[in-house]
């Protein structure tokens, strides 16, 4: 059960994979978020890195419980940011709880952007109850989900314990590879558009 069902701390996270979250973030800001849009920003180390990439888009509303995205994202007057309440736990650079839940459910804007620590070709699955609960909480309100997860979360077994959702809850997996063949047919049959570099 090596890296499985573990939260890492933010930190350490933040510092993994850092292109393929570079390309995840690039691809969301030219293919899926457009100018005008309100969204949900969730606590990821993916979505960490956005606001680098979203210089060219125009009024965008953004809420969300990211402190690492609200403090790049703080001198972007093209954002309109919303930091919603909540307790700060140690070392994860995010507010959960409660106070977080019930922020989220004040808003209905157009996308939810989560990520998930494994995914596999029946839905996406994370390890910690909180983030759980406020990426589920994301998706709820909002009128559509993008899921982002970089190669390396993509499981065929030992996938985390707990189901965010299955597909097709996202209508968009935005990744930094192409993913293999069998999964990519399973995703259209259910109506779900994989995005990666080079693909249409």
């Amino acid at each position: 059960m090596e890296n499985t069902n573990i939260e890492f701390a933010s930190p350490f996270r933040y510092r993994t994979h850092v292109e393929e979250k570079k390309v995840i973030c690039r691809l969301l800001a030219r293919r899926v978020i457009k100018d005008n849009q309100a969204l949900f920003i969730d606590p990821s180390t993916t979505t960490a890195y956005l606001p680098n990439y979203l210089s060219e888009r125009q009024n965008v509303k953004v809420i969300t419980d990211n402190l690492q995205f609200a403090i790049a994202a703080n001198q972007m007057t093209n954002l309109n940011l919303f930091l919603t309440g909540g307790s700060l736990r140690p070392n994860s650079n995010s507010l959960l709880g409660n106070h977080t839940i019930q922020d989220i459910a004040m808003f209905r804007p157009q996308l939810a952007i989560v990520s998930c620590s494994t995914l596999d070709n029946t839905g996406a699955y994370i390890a910690d109850m909180d983030q759980a609960d406020v990426k589920i909480a994301m998706m709820k309100s909002a009128r559509e989900s993008i899921l982002v997860a970089d190669h390396t979360k993509f499981q065929s077994v030992n996938s985390d314990y707990i189901r965010l959702a299955s597909f097709p809850a996202w209508s968009k997996i935005v990744t930094d590879r192409a993913p293999k063949d069998q999964f990519l047919k399973h995703m259209a049959a259910l109506g779900v558009k994989v995005i990666y570099p080079g693909s249409k």
